[in-house]
């Protein structure tokens, strides 16, 4: 079922390269990408909202089995867009040449995906000029004003002027690493999910195997046109039926749960450039700690798997502020001294150094996604109410 709702989304400001370098163009087709997925969401909700009514996504995501449709995903809108019964064709333009450049978008994406994609000056403009086309036959306002600032820039470096760096910096790298924390949170969700998916599918396939055995051994009894035989029959095809929608689901889950994971490393990529620039801008970064939190607890080590459920306290740790961030605020905890705070997350970023989303229990115990398992980074529990 699908879960669109109004969300906070990240800033609609575009952050302007003060140079031209292959990481700072990762982040000029990744900020540009971000936002064209949010206004075309946006639009397509309104329009098809008129013609459809309030549920039209609803019923979007039960046609194609997909489990929480994200209508702001470029991989999905590129994807739904470009199949030729997408109901989303009734609202976008039908000429040959918008196909053709959600087309070349497509492939940029999956060249980046796979990290193949040459980010150079040449390859990142044209990208930022196709979103521009785009924007201006959809009239999304935003984007033509943003993309537009972009193509202007790229051109004055290109042209040899210089820049300061982008105020914003700061603030977009925390949006980047809460969007990461987020995509972590859907990938615990999503394992769940699958898990039980798969779970069901062995049982269904198990009663499959056993009607199978029984319809054969009434066979050979000569009893075929019994009503045992026939409620077997019946049973045995509505297992069959539920076991293909079962295998329909789980493929659907996997092919999600790995574009998600692609997605996931090319962020962590992103924010590890950008926290280097940071790192350069700010003499004193990373902040220096002065006394040692002991946050060990003596029945796990730090570091090691963490085998019981994650707490439901959400923390992001930032690689970009080095510091310990509210999952809903992006501000700093208020209820640990900076100090402490900021040794903490120190010790953290020395077992996860991409950072990322931190689930902390009742006792404090705090542990973090690092592949598909739990690992423990220590007990905050000084801290806690």
């Amino acid at each position: 079922m699908s879960d669109f709702q109004t969300k906070k989304f990240m800033s609609n400001i575009l952050s302007l390269p003060n140079e031209l370098s292959e990481d700072k163009n990762h982040l000029v087709i990744f900020d540009c990408t971000k936002l064209f997925g949010q206004e075309l969401g946006k639009f397509c909700d309104l329009r098809m909202s008129e013609i459809d009514g309030q549920d039209w996504l609803k019923n979007l995501s039960n046609l194609r089995q997909q489990y929480k449709i994200n209508l702001y995903d470029m991989a999905f809108l590129l994807k739904e867009i470009l199949n030729s019964d997408s109901p989303l064709r009734k609202i976008i333009p039908k000429s040959t040449s918008f196909y053709n450049k959600l087309t070349i978008l497509k492939r940029v994406r999956n060249e980046n995906q796979h990290f193949s994609f040459k980010h150079t000056n040449s390859a990142t403009k044209e990208v930022v000029e196709v979103y521009f086309e785009l924007s201006l036959e959809l009239q999304l306002s935003v984007c033509v004003e943003e993309f537009n600032l972009m193509i202007r820039r790229l051109n004055d470096l290109e042209a040899g002027k210089s820049f300061q760096v982008d105020p914003n910096l700061v603030s977009k790298l925390g949006e980047i690493e809460m969007q990461k924390a987020e995509m972590e949170d859907q990938l615990i969700e999503k394992n769940s999910l699958l898990l039980d998916k798969e779970k069901k599918l062995n049982q269904v396939q198990k009663i499959i195997s056993e009607s199978n055995s029984k319809i054969e051994n009434l066979t050979k009894s000569n009893e075929q046109k019994t009503s045992a035989f026939n409620k077997l029959n019946e049973d045995l095809e509505k297992s069959k039926k539920e076991a293909q929608e079962l295998r329909d689901q789980v493929h659907e889950l996997n092919a999600q749960k790995e574009s998600d994971e692609i997605t996931e490393k090319e962020i962590e990529k992103l924010i590890a450039a950008l926290a280097g620039s940071l790192s350069v801008i700010n003499e004193d970064f990373p902040k220096q700690q002065t006394r040692k939190t002991q946050l060990d607890n003596p029945r796990n080590a730090v570091g090691s798997f963490w085998d019981k459920p994650k707490g439901k306290r959400k923390i992001t740790l930032s690689v970009g502020r080095r510091d310990l961030v509210d999952s809903k605020t992006s501000k700093p905890l208020e209820y640990i001294p900076e100090e402490s705070r900021i040794e903490i997350a120190e010790d953290w970023l020395s077992v996860r150094p991409s950072g990322g989303r931190v689930f902390v229990d009742d006792d404090g115990n705090a542990s973090t996604l690092i592949g598909e398992s739990l690992v423990y980074l220590g007990n905050i529990s000084d801290f806690l109410d």
